[in-house]
């Protein structure tokens, strides 16, 4: 019995052997891969990042747009901003308040905001808005360190910690290269002309605040400035509507070049 299955066992080992060699000529292994055969095996793939193959600059700048590497300078003001605004949040976590605890809430605010104030009055200097030139007098006024020690309540910390935090992120925003304020404002007062923003109509803020390519508060301090020239007219809940045409202030300089499509425009 023991001899029996020693030759079946021989003949089985025999028989795939030979199937085995048969299935080999019958499909023979592929030639080594090399770069001119565009094989995706890994020593094609080393091979190709070692030496590519020539292209056209234009066809491939225009198929793979290469994208300008981001600013050293501006990144680290980013995210240095990034952690006064973390550090800020962290003040009002405190559960008791007492006077020493308030003192030393505004210590920090002062400490995250303090560093940020020559910025901020850069910005204050060279905006071409009424309107933002005012919000960064209030932020520059309130956070500017007293030369006594300050003595408040946990209300005024929260009040305080809000205005850092605005003045933080409206630096923030300010890193990004984008229409002023005061070329949004020419904007909207050319539709309104243009009869793009008919009077009583109200003024998609959020639809033009992506056709501009603008953060949305741009767009809400530009209606600011109209409001002030009697373009436009701001309710309570903050939408805006256009003023019919009286007593109208024209700004100086007022873009005639069709930046948004009027006709989107009015019938959003």
């Amino acid at each position: 019995m023991t001899d029996t299955f020693t030759v079946i066992a021989a003949l089985l080992t025999l028989g795939l052997a030979g199937a085995s060699a048969r299935y080999r000529q019958k499909k023979p292994a592929p030639a080594f891969p090399t770069r001119q055969s565009g094989s995706p095996s890994c020593a094609g793939f080393l091979a190709d990042r070692a030496a590519p193959p020539a292209l056209d600059l234009g066809v491939t700048m225009f198929l793979l747009p290469l994208r300008r590497p981001a600013d050293p300078a501006v990144v680290r003001t980013a995210t240095k901003l990034k952690e006064d605004l973390a550090a800020l949040r962290r003040v009002t976590t405190r559960r008791a308040w007492p006077a020493a605890a308030v003192a030393e809430a505004h210590h920090h605010i002062y400490a995250s905001t303090q560093p940020w104030l020559s910025l901020a009055r850069t910005r204050r200097d060279t905006t071409d808005s009424p309107a933002d030139r005012a919000r960064w007098d209030v932020w520059i006024a309130a956070l500017t360190p007293p030369e006594q020690s300050v003595r408040g309540t946990y209300a005024q910390v929260c009040v305080l910690v809000g205005q850092g935090r605005e003045m933080l992120r409206a630096l923030h925003e300010t890193l990004a290269p984008c229409p002023s304020i005061g070329s949004v404002a020419k904007e909207i007062e050319r539709l309104i002309r243009a009869g793009a923003l008919k009077p009583a109509a109200r003024v998609p803020r959020r639809s033009l605040a992506r056709r501009l390519r603008v953060p949305a508060v741009y767009v809400d301090l530009a209606l600011a400035d109209l409001a002030a020239r009697k373009l436009v007219e701001i309710h309570a809940s903050g939408s805006a509507v256009v003023l019919n045409a009286g007593a109208r202030v024209s700004a100086p300089g007022l873009q005639q070049d069709p930046a948004i499509d009027e006709t989107s425009v009015g019938a959003a």
